[in-house]
């Protein structure tokens, strides 16, 4: 039997194609304060946006009949006819948002009108107004959310932590301000100011304001004008590339959008300029004629689809390109990556022949005098009567050793092999709660943004049990006057174990388990040492991890070491 759904139902439904987190009732409600026109816009949150959402602007406001209409489904001024679909620039004219909102939290809505000497507020619950009544409010709108999800119990109960719903909240934030550098924005989180952003003349600066001035060194632009796309903005340089993914952006004609298809065109350039895992940043603008794109994909208007997607591909990746080679960025010799050489064949007869050299070894020579029992898949066989000293470990690139064993040829990962030394001492440490600092000789500054420099003064008793003696230095940025032992200061390392932690903590990753913030700390240890060793350091390396309780895999998944056997060698010889 089939039933006409009731209207409140029905709004439920549509509440959860546009709402499904804070962040998101965030999204539509910047939207429209930016197509009324503000040009200074407030954001006020409480509790990560459980309590409240506000949003205040100083744009046209509505009259005291739009703002009673405005919490109908499917009201809107941007469409009379079928064909105004296709030539959608503005943001919010997805009519149900304001009425999905109002469905599943308690809405208050201030406005005024520069012309109207009074103006209204305008209550809803539940999909219904409960009260409309005159007020005396600035010129622009006041939206405040309370209680979201209130009447969705299931749906609330899905809400991530606390820290992870303020990163979504500042991620769609971040999607609106960065396209609209002529408006000033703030964002208030519990009483306190994580962004003031003044207008600015272009995207760079807004960017260089939003995400720190550090970033302005790292930008590469691009820029392309073509008859059937427009493509500008801002890449990173490889060195500056990261692990956690963070600043990666894509609008076209203002409206940010994902897509795993352009940002695999935006990666092609940067093939051999990376380190396996990392990515690089980018922040790229597209504009486009509004008619080949559809903008209707997705319910929460994330995802596009152009009409000539695989030519903006080809433009985009020539056009990355092109700015990573005039900046000099060019690529690593890959041993992986190089094709194989075809030498002449030599035979006995041919003149110049020198036949090749006879090399004597012994295979069951092994330097490390250890005797342990290993797995049975590692069939690897020690003897301690052989002196160590006679024949030293083979150490190749920053990555691997190789030692002779019984079987053939024991190859060992550095960094994983480090990883599982560091994990076995760490382990014990935070399971007793001991710090596992060492004070640095010289402290180090770090500028964070807004939101992360609140976060990790906020998890400062975390950062500390990890090692990290950390100070509030102001202006966003901390002091580092100690480390996990062993970490390498070099490069962008302790840069890249500080967001790598926020970004456990958003998730709730941290803090509650020692062995998995034993492994988390000593795999962020384990790689950000890129030196090279020598041959005793590998020697010694080798013994520490035959001496682990588990020496065959690292604690974040993968072989530390593995066994080329003698047939297999021979194989490919």
């Amino acid at each position: 039997m089939i039933n006409v759904l009731p209207g409140n139902i029905a709004n439920l439904i549509a509440a959860g194609e546009v709402v499904n987190r804070p962040a998101s009732a965030l999204k539509e409600l910047m939207e429209n304060s930016i197509d009324a026109g503000a040009d200074d816009i407030s954001v006020i949150i409480e509790d990560s946006g459980r309590t409240s959402i506000r949003v205040i602007d100083n744009g046209v406001g509505m009259s005291p009949e739009d703002a009673k209409l405005c919490f109908e489904r499917h009201a809107t001024s941007k469409i009379s006819t079928a064909e105004d679909l296709e030539n959608i620039i503005t943001y919010g004219f997805r009519g149900e948002a304001l009425a999905s909102i109002a469905a599943v939290s308690r809405v208050t809505l201030r406005t005024r009108r520069e012309e109207d000497e009074v103006g209204i507020e305008v209550r809803c619950s539940e999909s219904k107004i409960t009260s409309a009544e005159p007020a005396s409010t600035p010129k622009g709108c006041s939206i405040e959310v309370r209680d979201l999800f209130y009447n969705t119990p299931a749906r609330r109960k899905f809400l991530k932590s606390d820290a992870a719903e303020l990163r979504h909240l500042v991620q769609e934030f971040a999607r609106v301000v960065i396209v609209n550098p002529s408006i000033s924005f703030t964002f208030i989180h519990n009483g306190k100011t994580l962004y003031s952003l003044r207008p600015v003349g272009n995207e760079k600066q807004r960017i260089v304001d939003f995400a720190g001035a550090s970033l302005s060194k790292e930008l590469v632009d691009i820029s392309v004008e073509t008859s059937l796309v427009k493509i500008k903005g801002f890449v990173g340089a490889p060195a500056e590339a990261r692990k956690v993914q963070g600043n990666q952006y894509f609008f076209v004609n203002g409206r940010y959008f994902r897509s795993p298809y352009l940002y695999k065109a935006v990666c092609k350039p940067y093939e051999h300029l990376l380190k396996d895992g990392f990515s690089p940043s980018y922040f790229i603008f597209f504009e486009v004629d509004p008619s080949a794109i559809d903008v209707n994909i997705h319910p929460a208007k994330t995802e596009v689809k152009f009409e000539n997607e695989q030519m903006i591909f080809e433009i985009l990746s020539v056009t990355v390109r092109k700015a990573l080679g005039q900046n000099a960025f060019t690529p690593s010799f890959d041993f992986d990556q190089v094709p194989s050489i075809d030498f002449p064949a030599m035979t006995k007869d041919a003149p110049g022949y020198t036949a090749p050299p006879k090399i004597n070894y012994d295979p069951l020579f092994d330097p490390f005098e250890i005797e342990r029992k290993m797995p049975a898949d590692i069939p690897v066989h020690v003897h301690e009567e052989t002196p160590s000293s006679q024949r030293p470990a083979i150490v190749f690139g920053t990555r691997y050793i190789a030692v002779p064993v019984e079987e053939g040829l024991m190859v060992v990962d550095i960094r994983r092999a480090r990883e599982r030394i560091l994990y076995e001492d760490f382990f014990p440490q935070l399971a007793e709660r001991q710090p596992v600092t060492e004070q640095s000789l010289y402290p180090m500054s770090l500028d964070l943004s807004p939101e992360d420099h609140d976060m990790a003064l906020d998890n400062s008793d975390l950062f500390a049990k990890l090692g990290f003696d950390m100070r509030d230095l102001g202006q966003n940025s901390i002091v580092l006057y100690g480390l996990p032992a062993g970490m390498d200061t070099g490069g962008k390392s302790v840069e890249e174990a500080i967001s790598m932690i926020l970004d456990g903590i958003r998730r709730g990753t941290l803090g509650d388990d020692a062995a998995r913030d034993a492994a988390t700390l000593a795999h962020l240890v384990a790689f950000s040492d890129h030196k090279s060793i020598d041959q005793a350091e590998a020697q010694l390396l080798v013994r520490k991890l035959l001496d682990c309780k588990q020496p065959e895999t690292a604690p974040a998944g993968g072989r530390t070491f593995t066994i080329l056997t003698d047939e297999e060698i021979e194989k490919r010889l």
